[in-house]
């Protein structure tokens, strides 16, 4: 979407947001002047093509017989992890049980009681706040059962085999996102960053997208707007247009998740309100949105690839190998998406290699 109109009736009714929805301002804090667009461009630059694959290192030993878990927080994401993660596991002779565990405590401690009755050879976790499992992790560990996690920041790296979309991965997509928006409107970028507080790595990617932007445009305004996990689906597209009626002159909206914005075009024609958009890690729905130019682009993750990625780890730390350096430093694959770079379906995600089952499938061949 390319331009805002705002009927005033509707702007003046604005000021009725939704209850628990908090925003925080933060102006530029730089020494003034116009927006670097030429260095939010190199930014941007190398993720105009899908930045490297991760794994390089041939598996030197199969984990044969292995059971693993993968829990599910019940996020279109996390139910994707699931399904992806069957293929890979199956290719390398392991078994594979899902296990529901929503984003409450009470649920997270029933899954993680099933985990660890289930004497499992290894464990997927994407994206549950580590606060929610901190005892069940040294469990694991005690138990010498190998974990590799998704989208969790904060996490012991000493405790787990390997740990992608992490503060590290995160804060960059945060920065690239801050670059699409000062190439976009330079130094008129008005900004709002949508977090969730549920999902660790959310802070992250917000505090790479303020960073970056005070960087490039100390005269810049973004503010922060919650939207709990709760409301994925229905009540967060809600949020977003109660703020933007709200704050009529904002002129980019950033997502911290694609999942934040489900439901989010019907509501903004509803209120006749157009904006440029730029998402995190975008669900097939949203990738879908963009193909039809209800949402302007989006910073991708290869859930594909960080899928396989995860369950080719957790088959080394069965068996005792080391992850590559990529892997440890969090090199996810991304590029940024707009329509005309997405392929003709994405019902299963996006990915920047097409041929990653042959990649890893190559990568394991020679193990025993």
């Amino acid at each position: 979407m390319h331009s805002k109109k705002i009927g005033l009736a509707l702007a003046a009714a604005a000021a009725l947001v939704l209850a628990g929805c908090t925003a925080t301002e933060e102006p530029g804090t730089g020494s003034g002047g116009g927006a670097d667009v030429a260095a939010a461009e190199a930014g941007l630059a190398p993720f105009l093509e899908p930045s490297a694959f991760p794994v390089t290192e041939p598996l030197e030993t199969l984990p044969t017989g292995a059971r693993i878990a993968v829990l599910d927080c019940g996020s279109p994401i996390c139910g994707l992890f699931g399904d992806l993660a069957v293929a890979p596991a199956e290719a390398l002779g392991m078994t594979v049980t899902r296990i529901e565990s929503g984003t409450t405590a009470d649920g997270v401690a029933s899954a993680f009681d099933t985990v660890i009755e289930g004497e499992f050879d290894g464990v997927f976790v994407p994206a549950l706040a580590p606060s929610l499992w901190e005892r069940e992790l040294d469990e694991l560990n005690e138990a010498g059962i190998p974990v590799v996690t998704s989208g969790i920041s904060g996490l012991d790296p000493d405790k787990v085999v390997a740990s992608m979309a992490t503060s590290l991965s995160s804060t960059t997509s945060g920065a690239l996102m801050a670059d699409w928006a000062v190439t976009q409107e330079a130094d008129a970028t008005n900004a709002v960053f949508y977090t969730t507080p549920e999902l660790s790595f959310s802070a992250a990617v917000n505090e790479g997208f303020i960073a970056e932007l005070e960087k490039l445009c100390p005269d810049c305004t973004v503010r922060t707007v919650e939207i709990p996990v709760a409301q994925f689906g229905g009540g967060g597209a809600q949020i977003v247009v109660d703020d933007l009626l709200a704050n009529p002159d904002t002129n980019v909206a950033a997502f911290a998740v694609g999942e934040q914005a489900i439901g989010l075009p019907s509501a903004l024609r509803a209120v006749d309100l157009e904006i440029k958009t730029i998402l995190n890690s975008p669900d097939p729905s949203v990738l879908q949105g963009i193909k039809d130019e209800e949402f302007t682009s989006a910073i991708g993750v290869d859930l594909a690839v960080l899928t396989w990625t995860m369950i080719d780890s957790l088959a080394r730390g069965i068996v005792g190998q080391e992850v590559g350096d990529a892997v440890h430093n969090d090199e996810i694959v991304r590029q940024l998406l707009t329509a005309d770079v997405l392929p003709e379906d994405v019902s299963r995600g996006w990915s920047g290699y097409p041929d990653f089952a042959e990649r890893f499938q190559a990568l394991w061949a020679d193990a025993q």
